[in-house]
């Protein structure tokens, strides 16, 4: 009987244990991380909006390049339809039977 007794408790501390195991952690982890957290979190906030300053400027910087000095010219495409009659093909005249 002694024995039932001692298994059962025993089982009983075994399974809760990691419980309040967890309890402990999640306590710790509330109290302790939420200034780390945002101090990481606020610098990781602070390289991405300067990464994207910078992004912005090189486009900017680019844009002016390509004013002064294009790539691509758009001026010297002839894509007028006043073209003359002939130049589309040959008529094509019935043969009379």
């Amino acid at each position: 009987m002694k024995t039932r007794l001692f298994a059962g408790v025993l089982g009983a501390c075994l399974l809760l244990a990691p419980l309040s195991a967890a309890d402990d952690a999640k306590a710790k982890q509330n109290t302790a991380k939420p200034k780390a957290a945002r101090s990481t979190q606020d610098s990781d906030m602070q390289l991405a909006i300067a990464f994207e300053r910078y992004k912005d400027l090189a486009a900017a910087r680019q844009a002016r390049l390509e004013a002064r000095h294009p790539t691509v010219f758009y001026n010297n495409a002839d894509r007028t339809s006043d073209k003359d009659d002939t130049t589309q093909g040959k008529k094509v005249i019935p043969k009379d039977k």
